[in-house]
């Protein structure tokens, strides 16, 4: 690709991470005008955000297979138009059963989507060595899409007095522009170097999903975004609990949460370029389980916001870390099946966040004791992918090193044959 190709590819990334964020997180902001006018309880409603986390479970893995078939471009265009169609039929619609049908369509085209633009930034820069950093600044568009949910819906409600269903027309409006835009940028295919690469069939799929290295990062992947969903969803309940927030204020420091992931991943993008991804992930780790225990054991809620607000911090170049670590892991020709199993994983959002309660609820009786041990448990994994990948790593070098050993005792001895030979 020229200067001018990656440049066009480069906004069509940062358009796409913005605006399937922006989607990905209406839902939350929406739930209580969906349980009024849908007249729904509080079980019930949570079917229509598992629907948007359920395309994850199911379609990653497949998606992921389907790429590596049809090609980036073709799946930019999918994805982008799955988005519109969902976003348009809840928008005209708007009912549970449509919703549910929705976002489960919304959930599989941001789901081709991720798993797409994520490998696609490889190809923002030729240094592969920077595909962790480049992959953090990108994601800085998921927070800047994320923030600007909740924000597009109060625009259209109480600033121009429309239904909240006007905010899916917006999203549908955005997605066609995505697609639209995809159609007249250059996409590399999967296999932009040229070399003629072997498609993988599907043994050899079976066989990346059981390769251990893999599990590792899949289930990095699922505690990761579990942890990071689990502790945004119950700041609000913890802070009214314990320290009498109200609600509004208490959400106003979960939008600090995931403001300051922005700025996380922004800053992460040049932390990433002088510290490698694994000591990264085993610093920020420790980072947002010491600051999980402070604001759970905090005596004032507002030394409790304060460490809320930093975990969201600290949470931001984990997912990239681990999604570029497992990407560079293994052969380019899987590199679309190793993104859907990882996209898989993403469920995690929908189950850590139930265990939680779960655990305060029945066992602990305490939301502040079941954070602490979903935190501990969630960080230390994180960190132990850092110490694993970091062995990885030093194995690597010392087998580079005893090739090159190797390979200059052999040219040393051709040499002295030669010598010998002329004697």
């Amino acid at each position: 690709m020229n200067n001018k190709q990656r440049l066009q590819l480069l906004i069509l990334l940062l358009l796409n991470y913005f605006t399937f964020a922006l989607i990905t997180n209406i839902p939350g902001a929406l739930f209580p005008f969906w349980k009024a006018d849908f007249n729904l309880d509080d079980s019930t409603i949570r079917f229509l955000g598992f629907a948007f986390f359920l395309a994850y479970g199911l379609t990653s893995l497949p998606q992921g297979i389907l790429i590596d078939k049809i090609g980036s471009k073709k799946a930019f265009i999918y994805g982008s138009s799955l988005m519109a169609i969902g976003s348009l039929a809840f928008a005209f619609f708007p009912s549970f059963l449509m919703g549910l049908f929705s976002l489960f369509t919304i959930g599989i085209g941001v789901t081709a989507l991720q798993i797409v633009g994520n490998l696609l930034v490889k190809e923002v820069d030729e240094d592969p060595t920077k595909y962790s950093s480049n992959l953090t600044m990108a994601q800085v568009f998921c927070g800047v899409g994320g923030f600007s949910g909740p924000w597009l819906i109060a625009l259209l409600k109480d600033k121009m007095g429309w239904d909240w269903s006007a905010v899916y027309f917006v999203a549908a409006f955005l997605g066609l522009v995505l697609c639209a835009f995809a159609l007249f940028t250059f996409i590399p295919s999967n296999n932009s170097s040229g070399e003629e690469v072997k498609k993988p069939s599907v043994a050899d799929y079976l066989s990346l999903a059981r390769n251990p290295l893999m599990l590792l990062f899949a289930f990095g992947i699922f505690i990761y975004v579990g942890i990071e969903v689990g502790i945004a969803n119950w700041i609000s309940t913890f802070l009214v609990d314990k320290h009498k927030f109200t609600v509004t204020d208490a959400g106003k420091i979960v939008s600090l949460y995931w403001a300051l992931q922005s700025v996380g991943r922004f800053t992460g993008g040049f932390v990433l370029k002088v510290l490698e991804a694994p000591k990264a992930l085993i610093a920020y780790s420790i980072a947002c389980l010491g600051l999980l225990v402070a604001a759970c054991l905090a005596s004032s809620g507002s030394l409790a916001s304060i460490a809320f607000i930093g975990i969201g911090f600290f949470t931001s170049i984990m997912f990239p870390s681990i999604f570029s670590l497992a990407v560079n892991s293994f052969d380019k020709s899987k590199e679309s099946t190793v993104a859907g199993i990882l996209c898989t994983a993403i469920i995690g959002g929908a189950v850590t966040q139930l265990l939680i309660g779960f655990i305060s609820e029945k066992l602990t009786h305490s939301l502040a004791l079941s954070l602490i041990i979903n935190g501990v448990i969630s960080f230390a994994y994180i960190a132990f992918i850092g110490f694993r990948s970091l062995k990885n790593n030093s194995l690597s070098s010392n087998n580079k090193t005893n090739q090159n050993s190797t390979s200059k005792l052999n040219n040393s001895n051709s040499n002295l044959a030669r010598e010998e030979a002329l004697v």
